[in-house]
């Protein structure tokens, strides 16, 4: 309904005898009618399950990913660039700086946007992880079609490494390449994967560098509404929109993100919404108390995240 709309806004040419352009304003304006009809019925109805929300009844759908994998990018690139979600990713991913760690990095929709394109560029490590091995290969694929010719001529950033890693995040993850935690944990549309999204964002600041004031997590989220009927029309939908995507996009992101922050140290430093308050945008940075504890502890590093030779996590690392 709204792809339609949406390519009938941009579908308009230039002819002679303006038959196109007369053609296009009459799609544009019944494909808004049938849209604004739509959205009148979605949101006259009532929620059909109110424990829809509730993140205790929402099965865990993380799995879906190796099955959609290879058409995930088709499937939602054309959405995610006409509705600025690309800006959004664009925006958080230029902002991300020294090691970087991407959870739940999934197809590598992020992979152009990083500081990396210039010798000098701030980004000196890359660590990609994800839970779905389908999902990793083609992000290590896509890096590869757009960076092999700039590796190969040296016009990427000097000393630049990057690998890829198949597990879960909820788990140890490896340190940086330079055997530090990160400066940089990054996640855009991780929390509604997950069946324990708090969990996760803990998880996230365990591995983040509490010692530095400039350490960052950013998050680009889905989550509820600041209008009521809106997220009736969510609750309606997650259900179907999980089992097709993967994706719980009905969840209370912002309570979630505050409580785990408290927990972990941290505090949100930036928070912007979009799209009728769904588009989450955080960025978390350690307390100043964190940051004067991590630091006089900082000789006494955390072995529990070095991985062992045997196990699961050196026999999956690619590095470049």
């Amino acid at each position: 309904m709204s792809d339609f709309l949406c390519y009938t806004l941009f579908s308009r040419k230039s002819d002679p005898d303006n038959t196109v352009p007369q053609l296009t304003d009459a799609h544009v304006a019944s494909g808004f009618g049938f849209y604004v009809f739509q959205l009148g019925l979605a949101v006259s109805q009532p929620c059909h399950n109110p424990d829809i929300a509730d993140l205790s009844r929402q099965k865990d759908v993380a799995a879906r990913y190796d099955y959609t994998a290879a058409n995930f990018d088709s499937e939602v690139g054309f959405s995610e660039l006409i509705s600025g979600i690309n800006s959004k990713r664009k925006r958080l991913a230029q902002q991300c700086k020294g090691n970087v760690l991407e959870v739940s990095c999934g197809t590598g929709r992020n992979l152009g946007y990083y500081d990396i394109k210039s010798k000098n560029g701030e980004v000196q490590s890359l660590s990609f992880i994800d839970l779905s091995p389908q999902m990793i290969d083609v992000c290590r694929k896509k890096w590869d079609a757009l960076y092999r010719k700039p590796i190969e001529a040296g016009t990427l950033k000097r000393d630049l490494k990057v690998r890829f890693m198949t597990g879960s995040a909820l788990e140890a993850m490896p340190l940086a390449p330079n055997g530090n935690k990160y400066d940089t944990v990054f996640q855009t549309m991780g929390l509604c994967s997950t069946s324990t999204p708090a969990a996760l964002l803990v998880n996230m600041a365990r591995h983040l560098d509490l010692s530095k004031s400039e350490s960052r997590i950013l998050l680009l989220e889905h989550g509820r509404s600041y209008l009521p009927w809106m997220n009736r029309i969510l609750d309606n939908a997650a259900e179907k929109h999980a089992e097709r995507h993967g994706c719980w996009f009905n969840r209370e992101i912002g309570q979630l993100v505050e409580d785990a922050a408290r927990q972990t140290g941290l505090e949100v430093v930036n928070e912007r919404r979009y799209h009728f308050g769904t588009l989450w945008l955080f960025e978390l940075k350690p307390t100043d108390e964190t940051v004067k504890r991590a630091a006089s502890t900082i000789a006494q590093p955390d072995k529990a995240e070095e991985p062992k030779a045997e196990g699961r996590w050196l026999s999956k690392l690619g590095w470049w």
